[in-house]
């Protein structure tokens, strides 16, 4: 009798040969190793997909998948129709995870029946060098207000679900490439019927360069401003007045990135824009607001101390 695998993870890759053989890595080295790993070459122009499967070939865990180039969301849609396992767990192909990560994911749900999406906290790491950065804050429980304000998860890559909820609530929203794991995460806290978890683990390692998906902050933007209005269209009742609320703390969360990408002018343009459109997100959450202005502010200044105080 074949054992089925107790998490499918699903990696969409597009021109991904520098990093993937890494992020695989990271998931072969998992404690918990009754996994399949479904990669979804996403027409890639370079020879990701040899790469994807010779590591295949070595592995029979890993399975491959190419398709035309139609973005991330459809090729992860794509992947999780696939999946066998009743738990899926989203990698991209940039990313990389602890050893831990899906056992104490698997364990998690174990211990709270109610809830249908884990994350953990993630620490930013150099693309290049690896080298450690800043570590989000631990974020117990999220609800809709949360995820329309702010993406604490970080990345898809930070997603571990049942396959029950991904397939009640249709996947993610083909031709949304940025913003489309907030799409998603919304319209399960909207829907009610599943708790959305974090847990105190630093499990997850976010590459962060120029060159990845999410340093494209201004397409960044634009799949929020999309994310909210249909979100808007669908919830009339209560979602413009949370995206009212949220409109400052996504543009200070923008600032933020900005800053870790040493895009100083481009942090102050993006806080300079929520502190217009909300001025009293000065009141309500003081510190995370002054501290992102200081940032800036400092960025010019060559004390990386002072910048990594702010960057918290």
């Amino acid at each position: 009798m074949t054992t089925l695998p107790a998490v499918s993870v699903i990696m969409p890759a597009y021109n991904a040969r520098t990093t993937l053989a890494a992020s695989v890595k990271s998931v072969q080295d998992q404690t918990l190793q009754n996994w399949e790993l479904i990669i979804i070459d996403d027409g890639s122009t370079d020879d990701t997909a040899a790469l994807a499967m010779a590591l295949a070939k070595a592995d029979p865990r890993i399975c491959v998948i190419q398709c035309p180039n139609r973005g991330p969301s459809v090729a992860r849609n794509k992947g999780a129709d696939l999946a066998k396992a009743m738990v899926l767990a989203f990698l991209d192909a940039d990313d990389l995870w602890a050893p831990d990560r899906l056992s104490g994911m698997l364990k998690a749900f174990r211990d709270r029946p109610d809830t249908g999406i884990l994350f953990s906290r993630t620490r930013f790491v150099d693309a290049q060098t690896l080298q450690p950065g800043t570590l989000t804050a631990h974020r117990a429980r999220l609800s809709a207000a949360d995820l329309m304000a702010e993406n604490a998860l970080c990345s898809t890559s930070n997603i571990v679900c049942l396959k029950t909820v991904f397939e009640a609530t249709k996947g993610f929203t083909p031709g949304l490439n940025h913003a489309e794991d907030q799409d998603w995460l919304l319209r399960v806290a909207l829907d009610g019927q599943w708790q959305i978890e974090g847990l105190d683990e630093e499990w997850f390692f976010y590459r962060s360069s120029e060159q990845s998906q999410s340093a494209d902050l201004n397409a960044m933007r634009d799949g929020w401003l999309q994310m909210v209005g249909k979100a808007c269209r669908e919830f009339p009742d209560t979602a413009p007045a949370a995206a009212r609320r949220a409109y400052g703390p996504i543009h200070r969360q923008l600032a933020r990135r900005a800053l870790r990408m040493a895009q100083p002018r481009l942090a102050f343009h993006y806080l300079f824009l929520g502190l217009r459109h909300d001025p009293l997100m000065l009141a309500r959450q003081p510190r995370r607001t002054c501290l992102t202005l200081a940032g800036t502010l400092l960025s010019f200044v060559p004390n990386q101390s002072l910048k990594e105080l702010v960057a918290r």
